[in-house]
Formats: C-alpha cells, sequence, structure tokens
C-alpha cells in the first residue's frame, strides 16, 4: 500500500502481528466498519474526533486482504507541507481540513463513498480552472453554483461553520480538489461581518501539495497568514 497521498498526514507502517488486528471497540465487520467511517469522517466531532476516524481506518485496513501494517496518523515530519501549514493556520481547521486528508485516503482506497461522482469532463474542467478561479473571494454559495455540488462535505453543517469540499471522480488515482471553507474575517472590506456571504467564505483550494501548483490562497484566506 502506497503512502498517503497528502502529505499532511502520514500513514505509518508498524510491524508485529497485533497491528494487523481490528483496533479494541472497532467492529470488524467491514460493511458496518464503511458506514461507520463514512458516516464519522463527515462529521468527526459527533463521532469521538479525528481519533475515531484514524481509528476506523485502521479497522478498515485491518480487513484488507494482505493490507500489512498501517497506522493512520498526523504528520509531524512534513512541517513545511501547504496542508499542515494550513491546519495550523486556519480557524478549527483539525475537524475539516484534516477529515478531509483522511477522506481522500480512503477514497483512493475505494473505501470513501461520495455523495456525487463527477464525470471526467465535470472532473477536467474543475482541476483545470480550480485555482485561477479562487485567486478571488468566493462564498459557500459561489462554489456550488460554479462547480456543483460537492462530493463529500467534511465538517460544520451551520452556515457560519467552517468545512472542507471535495469533489472527486470514479477515477481514484485522478486528483482530489478540496474547498476549503472558514469564517470569513474582514481586513479592509467594509462589508459587515455577519452578513449572510461573508460568514463563510473560501480561503484556499487544495489539489495537491504542490507548492507553486496544487494550491490557491484566496485574498480572505491571505488574512490568517497575517
Amino acid at each position: 500500500m502506497p503512502p498517503s497521498v497528502a502529505s499532511g498526514l502520514h500513514e505509518q507502517t508498524s510491524t508485529g502481528a497485533a497491528a494487523r488486528q481490528v483496533p479494541s471497540g472497532i467492529d470488524g465487520d467491514r460493511e458496518r466498519l464503511l458506514e461507520q467511517f463514512n458516516r464519522a469522517v463527515r462529521r468527526p466531532e459527533d463521532f469521538g474526533g479525528l481519533p475515531a476516524v484514524a481509528r476506523l481506518l485502521d479497522g478498515l485496513a485491518a480487513t484488507e486482504p494482505q493490507a500489512g501494517d498501517h497506522v493512520w496518523i498526523p504528520d509531524t515530519n512534513a512541517r513545511m507541507a501547504p496542508s499542515s501549514m494550513l491546519r495550523e493556520i486556519l480557524a478549527d481547521p483539525d475537524i475539516h481540513v484534516a477529515a478531509s486528508q483522511y477522506g481522500e485516503d480512503a477514497h483512493r482506497r475505494g473505501w470513501l463513498r461520495p455523495d456525487r461522482t463527477l464525470t471526467p469532463s465535470e472532473h477536467c474542467v474543475l482541476v483545470d480552472s480550480a485555482a485561477t478561479w479562487s485567486k478571488d473571494d468566493h462564498s459557500l454559495h459561489e462554489i456550488t453554483a460554479t462547480f456543483g455540488s460537492p462530493s463529500v462535505t467534511f465538517g460544520s453543517t451551520d452556515p457560519g461553520g467552517p468545512r472542507t469540499l471535495s469533489y472527486v471522480t470514479a477515477d481514484r488515482t485522478a486528483p482530489v480538489v478540496a474547498f476549503h471553507l472558514g469564517s470569513a474575517r474582514n481586513g479592509t472590506s467594509a462589508v459587515p461581518s455577519d452578513a449572510p456571504s461573508t460568514r463563510t467564505a473560501l480561503l484556499a483550494v487544495r489539489i495537491s501539495d504542490d507548492f507553486f501548483r496544487g494550491w490557491e490562497v484566496t485574498p480572505r484566506g491571505e488574512n490568517y497568514f497575517c
């Protein structure tokens, strides 16, 4: 099994037969595990937080034939990876940014059950335009109006809560495009902070962890770096 495709997280290979067992307290039935994981990764705060999501991933790995010994942990070695930086700077990022990366890992293995799968043409348009489009500020409504409903929403369902919208295609090797949203900061804008269009704003989009071509931070997102 290859290393995590999201370099802000790390899939660690361990040794010993015990690591191949389903973690304690996790149901070993594969279908129930898949159902539990797909609910927990979307709303981890309702299911015990990110550690619970990681344990469910461990449980799914243990049910795979010749899965090996793998443990999903936050990456402490790739400190300069954009995704790692994003988790530290954005507001309440551990719930939606890291959960979306766990979701991407699961998608690569066929474990994620998306609410919508983009067609190849839709995905091509999204990958080609997402970074350039995100050079400007956008609202949640503008994202869905432009690119359609997401494949998966990670994080808060509250109108003003932080979340990540991820878009996937049936090709599990294709890029997963993730739009990270958070509470908008006004900066120099004259728009009131409680205006519906600014309660939740696009802060960054990630297509890969390439520093220069894989992600784009919006003007509002740059406020978090200042």
